[in-house]
């Protein structure tokens, strides 16, 4: 059984752990700095990795790190109880800030009020809307929809963000889901989840960003963290933003999300989950799933 920790549930491994890609189960060790791998210009956390301290993202930004991308809901219930840690201290290590969403939609209506809980947790952080929106696509209860409804409700969730400020919006998912159950388009160019065995150089070129692994150790911290190679500057954010008139949200941060059939609904809790301080978030440097058969299934993912 795989820990989708990007959901916040323990589920069955149907599309994280490779059944979906045909992958097998092989032991694997983490990777490590090498001059040979990708780029590891941007991190993604969720609650799993609450455990990670100021230094920790600190250490992030001095090997190259230039965005960190926060989950922020799942759902229409579920809100990180540890987005404003998480927030504060990748702002204090000058890493660009951006936020994702595990999304369930399976109908416009779902995706407006997903959008709606998405809105709410970011709001609870800053008032900022000049930062990426991602919708994280890979809940196994989207493969059951067709691709034209799939692209319909994702349409509906980004109108719904964009009527709400945010305009920069962005789609996570699988590779091999790609034209599949989901499309990219103009304005979701893409940040394209594909694990190879013995990753090298760039991918996707046409896409916003490459993840290309979720057993990566950067040195001093002992976690593997999922990486993401950047092919422009879209995940920097542009420019300095206040938080006057931040919202507060309420009970979406005390409920789980809702969840596929095979999952259980374990949801981390944090004692931080009520401490929301007003912070300012600061722009990063300026910038410029398919898995692996001996990979996949060896490493809790992250995404």
């Amino acid at each position: 059984m795989k820990i989708n920790r990007k959901s916040g549930l323990a589920i069955l491994g149907l599309v994280a752990g490779g059944i979906l890609m045909g992958s097998s189960i092989n032991a694997n060790a983490a990777l490590y700095p090498s001059s040979n791998l990708p780029k590891t210009d941007m991190v993604d956390v969720s609650s799993w990795q609450g455990n990670l301290t100021a230094a920790d993202y600190q250490t992030l930004a001095s090997n190259g790190v230039k965005a960190v991308t926060i989950k922020a809901s799942e759902g229409t219930g579920y809100a990180n109880p540890y987005l404003s840690q998480q927030v504060q201290y990748a702002q204090q290590a000058g890493l660009s800030i951006n936020f994702y969403h595990f999304a369930h939609f399976t109908s416009t209506d779902q995706a407006q009020a997903e959008a709606q809980n998405f809105i709410n947790a970011v709001k609870s952080v800053t008032s900022s809307t000049n930062v990426v929106m991602v919708t994280d696509f890979e809940s196994s209860e989207l493969a059951q929809v067709s691709k034209a409804d799939n692209d319909a409700n994702l349409a509906a969730f980004d109108a719904a963000l964009n009527q709400a400020g945010y305009n920069k919006t962005d789609l996570y998912t699988m590779a091999s889901w790609l034209g599949v159950h989901v499309d990219t388009n103009a304005t979701n160019a893409g940040w394209i989840a594909d694990y190879p065995n013995q990753p090298s150089g760039s991918k996707y070129p046409n896409a916003n960003a490459w993840q290309w692994a979720s057993d990566y150790r950067f040195p001093s911290i002992n976690q593997n963290l999922d990486v993401s190679s950047m092919n422009n500057d879209y995940y920097l954010n542009s420019g300095t933003v206040n938080t006057s008139g931040t919202a507060t949200s309420s009970s979406s941060s005390s409920s789980s999300a809702a969840s596929s059939s095979s999952a259980s609904s374990t949801t981390p809790t944090s004692t931080h989950a009520s401490k929301k301080p007003q912070v300012v978030l600061v722009p990063g440097p300026s910038a410029g799933k398919q898995y692996s058969a001996s990979r996949s299934a060896s490493v809790k993912l992250v995404w």
